[in-house]
């Protein structure tokens, strides 16, 4: 039985405190580091937690991370969202700090071995290059530099234009503008701004403009062990929460085998390891579809896996433990989704909370609860 330890950082990320039930239906056992009161505390197919108390050090997770992973002998490691994976990936320089041949050291070995190298989702517009340069479609896009990029610059790009940040999530880095000049403007409100927690934007982060190509949104959710694609399926987005550019609330999984494609590619392009996805946008003149962002760790549909017939958790687990696996990639069950609670938030008189698949975690009715008191817009529920 493969043991999986979640590292999380996020107080309420929903896809997050959704993961271990997937894991443990796959077979894992599962330990989890979380802030105290956190929503995956919840999880009632946890096997383990530690919680760590708000100001917890950055460097101090990392290190109880290595120490907890060398512990319980853990196959692998999950940085649950951007910021977790930020953390973690400080351990090659944690390495550095510590004699070679101590418990310490063989513990981040551990850990880097998930987390070294380049943090792509967090350096966007460098993946976008990458991706580009390996011969994926990717939007037109002009890193804007405040003071010297003119709107002689940014005209080629058409109208309107997205603005989008480094080290953003979520859809909160992202802006539309009507005409270059606007572009510029918001630009230089945004370079003495903030990211969404509050803590100032790191200085190598930088700001594009990208064209805006016109289609529906898709994504594609995948598990994946040494740059190559073990499980994944694709699917459009119908709505978000908040439009235009939150995150999904309502998806409908389908066949999109142009999707799977770049899915597949940016994995070995990265190398990666792990629970991951792409955001993509298919234009609607009927061209191939435009890759656009690579997130690098598990999506807010990653645990959707097993319902759609491709089980990114068993992949997973029959990959760490060298066993047989009847990959499906690409074939997956054709089934629209109303995720929870982002849909009900968006539309509590929705058409999909009754005709999609309802996500709703009833199998865990400690966490279902503990959602709706943290929702307001769901108290009257």
């Amino acid at each position: 039985m493969p043991t999986a330890l979640l590292v999380s950082c996020a107080m309420y990320r929903h896809g997050t405190a959704r993961m271990p039930a997937a894991l443990k239906a796959a077979g894992f056992r599962v330990f989890a580091i979380c802030p105290q009161n956190s929503l995956l505390e919840f999880s009632d197919s946890i096997d383990g937690r530690h919680c760590f108390p708000a100001g917890f050090g950055p460097d101090d997770l990392t290190v109880i991370t290595a120490r907890a992973a060398a512990q319980l002998r853990a196959d692998i490691v999950i940085a649950c969202e951007e910021r977790a994976v930020r953390v973690l990936s400080s351990a090659s320089r944690l390495l550095e700090q510590v004699p070679v041949d101590s418990a310490d050291a063989r513990c981040l070995r551990m850990v880097g071995a998930w987390y070294a190298g380049q943090c792509w989702e967090t350096v966007r517009s460098h993946c976008v290059q990458q991706a580009a340069a390996a011969g994926i479609r990717t939007p037109r896009q002009i890193i804007v530099a405040p003071g010297e990029t003119s709107v002689a610059d940014l005209a080629g790009l058409g109208t309107p234009l997205l603005l989008k940040r480094d080290y953003s999530s979520a859809g909160c880095g992202i802006q539309l503008a009507g005409c270059p000049r606007e572009a510029l403007e918001l630009v230089a409100q945004a370079v003495t701004g903030r990211r969404e927690d509050g803590s100032a934007m790191p200085t190598d982060g930088k700001i594009v403009a990208q064209e805006f190509i016109r289609g529906p949104a898709a994504s594609v959710s995948f598990s994946a062990l040494h740059g190559r694609m073990l499980e994944g399926f694709a699917y459009t987005t119908l709505h978000h929460q908040p439009e235009p550019f939150g995150p999904a609330s309502v998806i409908e999984v389908g066949d999109h085998p142009a999707l799977i494609d770049i899915a597949r590619r940016v994995v070995e392009m990265t190398g990666y390891s792990g629970f991951g996805g792409i955001d993509a946008i298919l234009p609607e003149d009927g061209s191939p579809p435009v890759f656009l962002e690579f997130n690098a760790r598990p999506t807010q549909t990653s645990h959707l896996g097993g319902l759609v017939g491709a089980d990114l958790c068993r992949a997973m687990a029959c990959a760490l433990e060298g066993r047989p696996y009847d990959c499906n990639v690409g074939r997956s069950v054709a089934v629209p989704i109303a995720l929870f609670p982002a849909e009900w938030v968006r539309d509590p008189n929705s058409r999909y909370l009754k005709l999609a698949h309802h996500d709703v975690p009833w199998n865990e009715r400690r966490m279902t609860a503990a959602i709706l008191s943290i929702t307001p817009q769901l108290h009257s529920a």
